[in-house]
């Protein structure tokens, strides 16, 4: 399973850009321009993901979620079917190296659920790929 690399920088010229680029040429990589995303919202089943305003709806309803909460399912949804470990999400939400043994992802995974699925205890949408990760289903 491969990283994912976030890259948050003030680059009015492009150069740091076009660094990265260069030092990536001939890799295996997927690469997001945060410039380039689509700005529409993300739809799995009845909840609605809006990126730009970083707001989760469920049938209607607005459904507060914190930052890492919002990052991981944002992560998730942007590649339904794609399974991410609790190392790459941790990264995606709070930036950081993951300690080995933390529940930290756990918890927020289970928080998500209660705060999206039908039924938490069978999600429909949040699923645990066991050993590996977690990945959303449409």
């Amino acid at each position: 399973m491969g990283e994912i690399i976030v890259i948050r920088t003030s680059d009015p010229d492009g150069s740091i850009f076009r660094s990265i680029l260069g030092a990536l040429q001939g890799k295996d990589v997927q690469i997001l321009h945060a410039a380039n995303l689509n700005p529409s919202a993300l739809t799995l089943g009845d909840i609605q993901i809006f990126p730009e305003q970083r707001r989760v709806t469920k049938a209607g309803v607005e459904i507060c979620l914190n930052y890492g909460e919002f990052s991981i399912l944002y992560c998730m949804a942007r590649c339904p079917g794609r399974v991410f470990s609790r190392e790459q999400l941790y990264n995606v939400a709070w930036g950081e190296d993951y300690e080995l043994g933390t529940n930290t992802v756990d918890n927020t995974i289970w928080r998500l659920r209660n705060k999206l699925e039908p039924d938490p205890k069978h999600p429909t949408y949040i699923k645990t790929v066991f050993r590996v990760g977690y990945k959303i289903e449409k």
